[in-house]
């Protein structure tokens, strides 16, 4: 049999901006119009919107890679088309028509109510003036029309900041849309208040969403594994199918027992991954998952290895599925192409070490494609170099079998701790609205870690939160003046939804919510207002610092390292702190006594215990 080249595994390789050939990374450049879309939720909501009568201009923005050209792609498909399948034909005449009139000069198409469709594809084509004068020009677009903007978050700020220089004969009108964007962060409203002006911020769009298909990573992994298993034919008879680490990606993610736990743990590692505060675009998670399939590897490269030596098995382990995903391989340089192999690697499980995890790994079931040969790390040391050449290699072993056990382990409760996230479960425990909102376990750690965060460190189960003086943030000496004590029983701990929810005074949904691919990625602590004419004051916090927090509140104690986050958390609790005291007693906190001075006659001060 011949040594085949599969034209599949080509067409994934194009997803990788590591090679010339990445047709596929943007959709103007792609070369294979017979490959399907991922159908965002997005798609449904702007069919919908563009119909509203107050409806005049809607902006997609956020990071450059979450498909906003493709977004406008399939609606002009979808008009086209109505309710027929969209063809590769029809594709090619939407790009053909993009290329054409994507700078908004003329109408690209029509809604179903009949009204002119305007699109502008890129703003970042145009200068700041010209920018700023064509977000004026489609707030108001010719006829009663509908025009659609896409535009990177910071071009969409620098045109409206020109416009809003009248100085340089600009109108001020523009800064609607960063109004509505800056409405939408905090309260997650996407339209004005008259619904003319609709602005979706894609950086909310998850490819890991908390829905029922999962999101895009699960379905790209069906696309490219699961699906049109004649795709995967040529490999079955190719010379070099025993060595290849490419088809045993393939198998073990198409197995039909342990193939659908492998997929959702790779789901629930990106989905960690977007909890901590990074923003995966769509572009970012096709590429990792095409370099996580492929190893890295094209075919012809396999078949190099095979012909170097047909029955070798050493070579294959760093390019396995379950190794590649954390670009372990790649340079600095090939990682700041692909930002988000950086957010993966911080919860790479094989940095992790679990007893119980450890304690059942066997190094003699490493598959068929171990790390190393068995003897290069069990033989003799004599030399400081032999000891440190085999740590290394237990290192690297180790490393693999835990990676390896996290995507074959059916024990989906224990993710978050085998990515170094002991807090990961009580966090997503936030977000789950049939839990028991008598459990104050999470309120109690969050808010002694915000403790922790002013250098408070009381011990036990305490009824109230303190807070301290803004000038002894930075200061952690042994003294403290108190500036205020909080009850804990009207404090709460809620998700991004109901932050909105309460932010917004209202019961609905907030728009956002489904207007992308979903995903909650942060929880707020809400401690009530210290004045009745004050709202609230909420406290962010993404997975990330939340982890911090519940090690700081364990006695962790690390100012140094993670300066930046105490520096912000404390920015948010000086809200609290009571400038308004006026009487002549003072509460301190002396190491872990309270302690009260108060001013007596003659201006003497006494101490007593609080």
């Amino acid at each position: 049999m011949p040594l085949e080249v599969n034209k599949h595994v080509q067409r994934i390789r194009r997803y990788q901006p590591f090679d010339v050939d990445t047709s596929e990374m943007i959709y103007e450049l792609q070369a294979d119009w017979t490959q399907s879309l991922f159908t965002v939720v997005t798609l449904t909501y702007l069919l919908n919107a563009i119909e509203r009568p107050t409806t005049k201009t809607i902006v997609l923005t956020g990071d450059a890679g979450h498909g906003k050209t493709s977004l406008c792609a399939s609606l002009l498909a979808e008009l086209q088309v109505d309710a027929e399948p969209i063809t590769p034909d029809v594709r090619k005449a939407v790009f053909r028509e993009l290329s054409d009139a994507g700078d908004a000069s003329r109408p690209i198409g029509w809604t179903r109510s009949r009204r002119p469709l305007y699109i502008l594809k890129d703003l970042s084509e145009l200068s700041l003036q010209a920018g700023a004068r064509k977000l004026v020009d489609l707030l108001d677009p010719p006829d009663e029309g509908v025009a659609i903007i896409c535009a990177n978050e910071g071009q969409l700020r620098k045109c409206v900041a020109e416009d809003d220089n009248l100085d340089k004969d600009g109108t001020g009108r523009a800064k609607i849309l960063v109004e509505t964007l800056t409405a939408g962060i905090a309260r997650g409203q996407v339209s004005d208040p008259g619904g003319a002006v609709t602005v979706i911020n894609l950086n909310y769009q998850s490819v890991a969403a908390d829905s029922p298909n999962g999101g895009l990573i699960p379905w790209v992994l069906k696309q490219w594994t699961t699906t049109q298993w004649s795709r995967w034919k040529p490999c079955e008879t190719c010379d070099a199918r025993n060595v290849c680490p490419i088809l045993a990606n393939h198998k073990q993610l198409n197995d039909p027992a342990q193939g659908p736990q492998r997929r959702a743990a790779i789901r629930d590692v990106f989905a960690a991954a977007e909890r901590t505060g990074a923003v995966v675009t769509t572009r970012q998670a096709l590429s990792v998952t095409s370099y996580m399939l492929t190893g890295g590897l094209s075919c012809e490269d396999v078949h190099a290895k095979y012909q170097w030596s047909h029955s070798n098995t050493l070579w294959q382990a760093p390019h396995l599925y379950h190794q590649a995903l954390f670009g372990d391989r790649l340079t600095q340089q090939q990682r700041h192409l692909v930002p988000a192999f950086f957010a993966l690697r911080k919860l790479d499980p094989g940095r992790v070490s679990r007893r119980q995890v450890d304690d059942r790994l066997d190094p003699d079931a490493a598959g068929d494609f171990p790390p190393a040969d068995a003897s290069s790390y069990l033989q003799k040391v004599r030399t400081s170099r032999d000891v440190q050449k085999q740590a290394e290699q237990l290192r690297g072993l180790y490393t693999f079998l835990r990676r390896a056990d996290f995507f074959n382990s059916d024990d989906d409760k224990d993710r978050f701790a085998r990515m170094g996230l002991q807090a990961g479960d009580d966090f997503v425990t936030v977000q789950d609205k049939e839990g028991d909102l008598a459990d104050i376990t999470v309120r109690d750690r969050f808010l002694k870690g915000l403790e922790a965060v002013q250098g408070i460190h009381r011990a036990g189960s305490n009824p109230d939160f303190l807070v301290l003086d803004p000038a002894f943030f930075a200061q952690r000496a042994r003294a403290a003046v108190i500036s205020r004590r909080v009850s804990s029983k009207g404090v709460e701990v809620v998700d991004q939804v109901t932050q909105w929810q309460k932010e917004g005074c209202t019961g609905s949904t907030p728009e956002m919510r489904n207007a992308v691919e979903w995903l909650n990625r942060a929880i707020y602590i809400r401690i009530p207002a210290v004045a009745p004419d004050q709202d609230a004051v909420s406290v962010e916090v993404d997975l990330l610092r939340f982890e911090l927090l519940t090690r700081w509140a364990a006695g962790l104690r690390s100012e140094v390292q993670h300066e930046a986050e105490i520096r912000g958390l404390s920015g948010s609790l000086a809200e609290l702190a009571d400038s308004s005291n006026k009487d002549d007693e003072i509460q301190v906190l002396v190491g872990n006594v309270m302690r009260k001075l108060m001013i007596d006659v003659g201006d003497k001060i006494r101490s007593v215990r609080a």
